[in-house]
Order: C-alpha cells, then sequence, then structure tokens
C-alpha cells in the first residue's frame, strides 16, 4: 500500500474520531431535563388560589365541594373551571435552569417586587420580567428564580371577569318556569310544560328542546356589564331557588349578549343560538293522508282514443 494510501486511511479514521468525541462527549456531564419547579402540592387538592398584581384588584377563589367560586367585590361568583384549571398547571411547570435567588439581582429581574403573585395555598410563585434571549418568564418560589415558558402572565393579570363561569345556570337547579318576550313555559302539575299563549301546532318535543337549550346554554366568553338601555328580559324559575333569575337582553345581533348586573357582567354568545333561546321550532309538516279511492278512468275521456 502506497503512502499515499496511508495518509488518506489515517485522515479518515481522524474525522471518525472527532465524530466520536463530539457524539458522546467524553468527561462532560449530560445536561439535566427539564425538572419540575415544585413538587409541594397536588392540584387536585388544592382549595384556594389568590392573585396578587399591579394596577388591578386582587383575585381570590375558593373550593367549595367540586366547584369553584371567584370572591371579587362583595361577591361570589362561580368561577370558570377551565381558567383554574390553566392557573393550576403551574405546579406542573417545568424548567431547565434554577438559580438561588440570593445570587442575582432581582430587581432587575421584575422579581422585587414581583410583577404578579399566585398564591395556590400556602405556596407563594412570584412573576418577574421575561427574559430577553429566550423569551421565557423568571419566577420565583422560596429561594429559587426559575425561567418557565411565558404562558401565565396575559392569565393572571385578565379582567376579573374573565374568570367567571359562562353558564347562564351554573350552581342553579332543573328550569321550572321561563318567562321570554312574547312566551312563557311553565311546568305544571300534569307533569306537562303548558305554553303560554297557547299554539296548537307545539308539541311537549318541542316545548322540552327550548327548557334544555336554556339549562345547557353557556357563554363564548364573559365581560363586565357595560351597561345598556334595554328594556327586554329574560326570568327564569328554578326548582333549588325562591328568587328567580333575571337576565337583561342587551343585544341580540352581531351578538347575543344577556347580562347580570347585580352580578356585574354580561354574557356573550353565538349569534346562531337566538334561535334556539328565544324561538320555537315550527312544527314538522304532517303526511298527506292516504285515501285508498282508486280513480277509476274515465270512460268518456278522448285518452287511448
Amino acid at each position: 500500500m502506497g503512502s499515499r494510501s496511508l495518509l488518506n486511511l489515517g485522515l479518515v479514521a481522524l474525522v471518525m474520531a472527532l465524530l466520536l468525541v463530539a457524539y458522546f462527549k467524553p468527561g462532560l456531564e449530560p445536561e439535566p431535563g427539564a425538572q419540575p419547579i415544585t413538587t409541594q402540592l397536588d392540584p387536585a387538592t388544592v382549595t384556594t388560589l389568590h392573585i396578587e398584581r399591579h394596577n388591578r384588584a386582587p383575585l381570590a377563589f375558593n373550593k367549595d365541594g367540586d366547584l369553584w367560586y371567584l370572591a371579587t367585590s362583595g361577591r361570589r361568583l362561580p368561577a370558570a373551571d377551565f381558567q383554574v384549571r390553566a392557573l393550576l398547571r403551574l405546579l406542573r411547570a417545568t424548567s431547565l435552569r434554577g438559580y438561588p435567588a440570593d445570587s442575582l439581582d432581582l430587581a432587575a429581574l421584575g422579581l422585587d417586587p414581583p410583577r404578579a403573585t399566585l398564591d395556590i395555598d400556602a405556596l407563594s410563585i412570584h412573576f418577574g420580567a421575561t427574559d430577553a434571549l429566550e423569551q421565557q418568564r423568571y419566577v420565583r418560589i422560596d429561594d429559587t428564580v426559575y425561567l418557565i415558558d411565558d404562558q401565565y402572565q396575559h392569565l393572571i393579570n385578565g379582567e376579573w371577569a374573565n374568570f367567571v363561569s359562562g353558564k347562564l345556570l351554573a350552581t342553579r337547579g332543573p328550569i321550572t318556569r321561563l318567562e321570554l318576550p312574547g312566551m312563557t313555559l311553565t311546568y305544571g302539575d300534569d307533569p306537562h310544560w303548558q305554553l303560554e299563549p297557547e299554539q296548537a301546532t307545539t308539541g311537549a318535543a318541542a316545548l322540552q328542546g327550548l327548557i334544555d337549550h336554556w339549562q345547557a346554554a353557556a357563554a363564548l366568553y364573559v365581560r363586565s356589564y357595560t351597561g345598556s338601555e334595554s328594556a327586554e328580559h329574560v326570568t327564569l324559575h328554578t326548582r333549588d331557588s325562591d328568587v328567580p333569575l333575571t337576565l337583561q337582553v342587551v343585544s341580540h345581533a352581531p351578538e347575543l349578549i344577556l347580562a347580570r348586573p347585580d352580578w356585574g357582567i354580561q354574557y356573550h354568545l353565538t349569534s346562531d343560538m337566538e334561535d334556539s333561546l328565544f324561538t320555537l321550532p315550527e312544527p314538522e309538516p304532517e303526511p298527506a293522508a292516504e285515501t285508498g279511492v282508486t280513480t277509476e278512468p274515465n270512460p268518456n275521456s278522448s285518452e287511448g282514443h
């Protein structure tokens, strides 16, 4: 074998050795994977949440049985379950890096004072600024500062009404009377739904369907009540309360908006819910009756001649 061939083989061996070193990195510890920022709490056992944030009123949540409630401005309102679950997901957040808090300039990181604080039971999570390079959020738990994906700041800074349940009848029982503009449905002792004014062509299934739509109605989103001059209302009586629920009809189009001024909120529903909540379906046309009479050919007819 010539010297040139030996040189080429040597170069190939050297390249292979360098590739192996680059791949296996002998003598270097592998980088740790993402670690949870806390393991102190199980989301299923949490019963209280409290949010402090700049220039916004604090928010307090508590769990009663299986339901979460929001306490704000002296009211106790049913909370949006998916928003509460989003906050609790912080307990499963992970980070690639954690730093001792006393080794950092906390003021420069937006953590002294923090921009927001979320208390989950006795655990406090402080939120700071975002990292300029990776756009991750600095959070502090006890004596450690972590960088986490920035998924929570917009949620924590949201309007209080965003956290109210969009279900119109949240915490209320079955409807016993529904008063709509132009008609009223009452559950009688029969037991059947009675419609006023009566419509002879409206069947029991249509009445029950209208009630079911109201029972399950939920908004796309909830906002603070902005006020309205509308005098149109819907009143719902439910089996579990002597106090009826009154909703103000703020708008029918381009979106259906129903307000609860007593709670300071309004529900924004899709426009296609207008018909299902305010009108009864047209009755199905009855099939033409068969008489069983066979028409005999007219002997005086010119056909066939």
